[in-house]
């Protein structure tokens, strides 16, 4: 807010400079505002101000400066909203010069921003940035409205752009890149601004487990566990509750397969631990997947390590859902042991309608 404040300062001097373009009681009234403001006497600014404004003309700009200054007081008062409204109503004379409307446009949007009126914001803005009016920071606003609003193919060239020419910008427009060509699915486009932003921070963990979620959403879950293991290797600790993070994220986009996949990866590289929770997660994300076969091993696979009932019996429901009636009847009789008679029942049905299928 005290930057917006520096920059609205300078411009309100300029118009100063130019006093003898404008009605010379309107301007002992802004200077007195503006010196109450300084004194941060915010009231008797205000007061000043309001009793001025009736005198002035619509579409003057008279009205336009003091309704701009009313901006100004409004926004050291922390009111957002005031400051909003005055700023509308300045741009609407049409009577600020060019330099200063721009600014003006600029300042206004980054007002709405903050109150969430993010449409509106991004409307200025766009028209500062067909005049290539747009510093840096306000370009990276606009590409965040942008990412806000979901408008992932307005926001990526403008971003783009923006690196290319400025090679050393902060590292967030590389996240913000990568980010949004994630949302669209454009997972290489995503993976090449992670690898170019693991250049700046090779340390970072985070950015290590966002590259292999790309490259494992892409249906590349051996590159994903092998820059998992890359990462490992170079001495980047990553924690097993952050590659439980990621394989949640996978199913929560409703990717289980892609989910399975990895988990499979990842424990065959030992960056997982084995264990027989983690084995039935894996069938149950194959299951899931609808892949039957690999879902079929992996619950062959704990049942026969554990024994359980349960195990036996999500085999048997896969093998009853595939119709493969002698492995159904097999697992079946390794299911007896221990079976409720709930449990039992079921059974005995589904082994009756296998031995009909044989026959």
């Amino acid at each position: 807010m005290r930057t917006l404040l520096c920059v609205i300062t300078l411009v309100f001097i300029g118009h100063a400079q130019a006093q003898q373009a404008i009605d010379p009681a309107v301007f002992q009234a802004l200077s007195n505002a503006r010196e109450a403001q300084q004194s941060r006497d915010f009231a008797t600014a205000q007061r000043m101000l309001e009793a001025v404004l009736n005198s002035t003309e619509t579409g003057s700009l008279e009205r336009a400066l003091v309704q701009q200054r009313l901006g100004y007081v409004a926004i050291e008062g922390q009111r957002s909203a005031e400051a909003i409204d005055w700023l509308r109503k300045a741009l609407a004379q049409e009577q600020l010069d060019d330099q200063t409307a721009s600014q003006e446009r600029r300042n206004l949007a980054q007002l709405l921003a903050q109150a969430g009126q993010d449409a509106e914001a991004v409307s200025l803005l766009e028209v500062e940035l067909a005049a290539d009016n747009l510093p840096l920071d306000t370009r990276r606003l606009l590409v965040q409205l942008y990412n806000r609003l979901e408008r992932y193919s307005k926001a990526i060239p403008l971003a783009e752009q923006v690196v290319r020419e400025n090679p050393d910008v902060d590292g967030v427009w590389y996240q913000l890149l990568a980010g949004m060509n994630y949302r669209l699915q454009r997972y290489k486009a995503a993976e090449k601004w992670f690898r170019l932003l693991l250049r700046r921070q090779p340390e970072s963990a985070e950015t290590w487990r966002q590259l292999a979620a790309v490259q494992s959403m892409d249906r590349r879950q051996g590159d994903a566990a092998g820059t998992l293991r890359l990462a490992y290797e170079g001495g980047i600790r990553l924690r097993e509750i952050d590659l439980e993070k990621l394989l949640a994220l996978h199913v929560a986009a409703g990717a289980p397969w892609q989910a399975a996949r990895l988990l499979e990866a990842l424990l065959q590289q030992k960056l997982l631990s084995a264990s027989h929770v983690r084995t039935e997660r894996l069938a149950q994300l194959w299951q899931q997947a609808r892949d039957h076969a690999r879902a079929e091993q992996a619950w062959r696979t704990l049942a026969r390590s554990t024994g359980e009932t349960d195990h036996w019996m999500q085999l048997a429901s896969i093998q009853l859902e595939r119709g493969r009636w002698p492995e159904l009847l097999d697992s079946l009789a390794q299911a007896r042991a221990g079976a409720s008679a709930e449990q039992h029942q079921v059974m005995n049905q589904w082994a009756e309608y296998a031995r009909r299928a044989m026959e």
